[in-house]
């Protein structure tokens, strides 16, 4: 009788622990599945969106940044100031997605509605952020704050504040039952300060256990979305860690590397490894890492062999100019230029010849002429010719391209823009700039027209 009873209490102590192995087993299966197939959905409120008044850029910078830490988004909801639509909009998202991320209706009006919605749905109170209501206080330098500044400073009772850089409203994370849900300002320089400062890392945290994750951009000019996306395709269709994206904005194509693991150095190396398969396919057309620009790249060269540039230009909008003076750091490498709307006006400027026979011998007179007078290391001319037809605003049909250095040497270049029906300002710019850059680094330049 014993025996039996022993039988019978060994064999469910054994059972026991099956079950037990089993649900650690699923629980770890739940940990793997949730960090390689969460969910977002992201919510954007606000009337003012419906109506056209304002582009919503929140949404597909989000949806860039969810998509390099692994988290897909199916799904794009926009809704005006108006609680029973905002509130069927979070119940929707609730049944395709793991996470809720609404942007906008954090201010302090009446028509910010966002946070009380979402307190009222999840049955939580509203409670005051100290740091934020700190932050109003310091701001508009009272404690008599207005009841818009006290709204302002709320967040969900339980929640994460996500600390506002710029702005007076903290976002909010929260994670309640099976979803997570995130709030966040509409102000997009807040918006985008919040996400890469206080959402991704956070994200990142819950997501991938026990891993850290590293990203690398690699910038290309000269070759469409399309073409590196052809280049590139075996990586992507095959890709698991490291990850890889492809953006397009104003010319030029990002390739974003993302790897997840649990030290820097492991990161790292897939990051490098991954960047070295990359150029191999694509390396004629990189320019640069993370942010910065050709006009970066440029000024980082000068500025290395302690030399300047000056520039002249002419009928192309101003573009070059701006560019090159836009966000300068090496203030002393970029001596200035001018800028004239038609090439009569330099003709007069510099006393020269006005009738346009030679184009190409012109515009290298322009750049000797720019750089004497700016007494720079190079000069360089822009010039653009004629009027194209074929577009829909107006735009020269050829521009010519001249880079004169200190020693005699000229290059030039012709564009011909004959093909084009709109002229992008920044286009010219690129090419101007990427010319210059291939010139000073001793590249090859590009021989196909883009």
């Amino acid at each position: 009788m014993n025996q039996n009873y022993n039988k019978m209490t060994n064999k469910k102590v054994f059972l026991k622990e099956m079950q037990n192995k089993k649900r650690k087993s699923q629980k770890n299966a739940n940990i793997y599945n949730r960090s390689k197939n969460m969910k977002a959905e992201i919510i954007t409120s606000g009337t003012e969106l419906l109506l056209g008044e304002v582009v919503d850029t929140n949404t597909p910078f989000l949806a860039r940044e969810l998509a390099a830490i692994g988290i897909n988004v199916y799904h794009h909801t926009t809704v005006g100031d108006n609680s029973a639509r905002l509130l069927e909009a979070i119940e929707q998202a609730e049944n395709r997605a793991d996470i809720v991320i609404i942007s906008g209706g954090l201010g302090p009006t009446e028509d910010d509605i966002t946070k009380n919605i979402l307190a009222k749905h999840l049955n939580v109170d509203l409670t005051l952020d100290k740091d934020s209501l700190n932050k109003v206080s310091r701001r508009y330098q009272t404690e008599k704050l207005s009841k818009g500044n006290y709204q302002q400073a709320q967040i969900l009772e339980g929640s994460i504040p996500l600390k506002n850089e710029i702005g007076m409203a903290a976002g909010i994370y929260i994670e309640k039952e099976e979803h997570t849900y995130v709030l966040l300002p509409g102000v997009p320089s807040e918006f985008e300060q919040m996400v890469t400062g206080q959402l991704i890392p956070l994200l990142t945290q819950n997501t991938t256990e026990n891993n850290i994750l590293r990203s690398r951009n690699l910038n290309f000019y000269g070759l469409p979305e399309a073409k590196v996306a052809e280049e590139l395709a075996d990586l992507i269709h095959y890709q698991t860690n490291p990850t890889v994206a492809i953006y397009a904005k104003d010319g030029i194509i990002d390739v974003r590397i993302t790897a997840s693991g649990q030290t820097e150095n492991e990161c790292t190396k897939m990051l490098d490894e991954m960047e070295k398969r990359i150029l191999k396919q694509l390396d004629q057309h990189f320019i640069s890492y993370n942010s910065t620009r050709i006009q970066d790249v440029i000024f980082e060269h000068l500025a290395s062999k302690n030399e300047n540039l000056a520039l002249i230009e002419v009928n192309t909008d101003g573009e070059v100019i701006d560019s090159l003076a836009h966000e300068n750091a090496h203030k002393e490498v970029f001596k200035g230029g001018l800028y004239f709307t038609k090439y009569v006006n330099v003709a007069n400027y510099y006393n020269l010849e006005t009738i346009a026979e030679n184009k190409k011998e012109q515009n290298e007179k322009m750049a000797n002429k720019i750089l004497e007078e700016f007494q720079s290391d190079y000069g360089l001319a822009v010039t653009g010719w004629g009027e194209n037809q074929r577009s829909y605003n107006p735009m020269p049909e050829q521009a010519f391209i001249s880079i004169a250095k200190a020693d005699g040497e000229v290059f030039t270049r012709e564009i011909d823009l004959t093909k084009r029906t709109y002229f992008a300002r920044w286009l010219l710019a690129l090419k101007v700039s990427d010319m210059l850059r291939r010139f000073l680094l001793e590249l090859p330049q590009l021989e196909e027209e883009y």
